[in-house]
């Protein structure tokens, strides 16, 4: 289902009409449609950590390098996630906080392979991770929406563009905001949207990594090293 198609069978629903275009033309409820589809589309995209819009980034090192820009699309890590290293059994530790990085870097405990922490749009890793080390960790992407050509984007720009998640959930989505909105009752609507959320996020399991004692681990020393 195209963007378009979704805005087609919200106007049969609404107006009892039918639309030609989405980005063609001025009408307001093409406008608001508009704004209601970018705001839901961000909604779903932040209701899970959905499989669709995981992806990998691997970090390239060279032994000095120690802070990292994060990928142009990041827009998250998800709840379960880890900084894996290429070299050690065992992974990076997160900073709890930007005070704990700041005592991290003035009195750092010996612990392998070491820890991590994200601000002002960089991942910054302690110590320096060596050379072809390449820690690797996932992210959601910003990316949620695909092209004609099948190329990842934010935000819908076209009429044959298409939702990356499911479309029938973005379509119960756009409804009841439109009614809400409109000033209409909504609230059958959105327990219909919440539902469908329900059931697919529950399907939709994401990765499940096995937790452990890291900090346990790391006193292993030299049987810590792998790889």
């Amino acid at each position: 289902m195209t963007v378009l198609s979704c805005f087609k069978s919200a106007s049969r629903r609404l107006l009892s009409q039918d639309q030609g275009s989405l980005f063609t033309g001025s009408e307001p409820f093409q406008i608001k449609f508009l704004e209601i589809l970018s705001e839901a589309i961000q909604d779903i995209s932040q209701a899970h950590d959905w499989n669709a819009l995981t992806q990998l980034c691997t970090l390239t090192t060279d032994g000095n390098t120690a802070d990292f820009a994060l990928p142009a699309d990041y827009d998250r890590m998800p709840v379960k996630t880890d900084v894996h290293s290429s070299i050690w059994s065992v992974n990076y530790e997160p900073a709890k906080d930007n005070d704990e990085w700041i005592q991290l870097q003035r009195f750092m405990p010996s612990t392998i392979p070491g820890y991590w922490i994200i601000y002002g749009g960089q991942m910054h890793l302690l110590p320096t991770p060596r050379e072809a080390e390449n820690p690797c960790f996932w992210y959601i992407s910003t990316n949620l929406v695909r092209d004609k050509d099948g190329a990842s984007k934010s935000a819908f720009t076209s009429d044959d563009d298409t939702f990356i998640l499911d479309e029938q959930l973005l379509l119960l989505c756009a409804i009841w905001r439109w009614k809400q909105a409109e000033g209409l009752d909504y609230q059958e609507d959105m327990r219909n949207y919440e539902i469908r959320l329900s059931q697919l996020a529950a399907k939709d399991h994401g990765s499940k990594p096995i937790r452990s004692n890291r900090r346990g681990l790391n006193r292993l020393g030299i049987w810590a090293m792998a790889r």
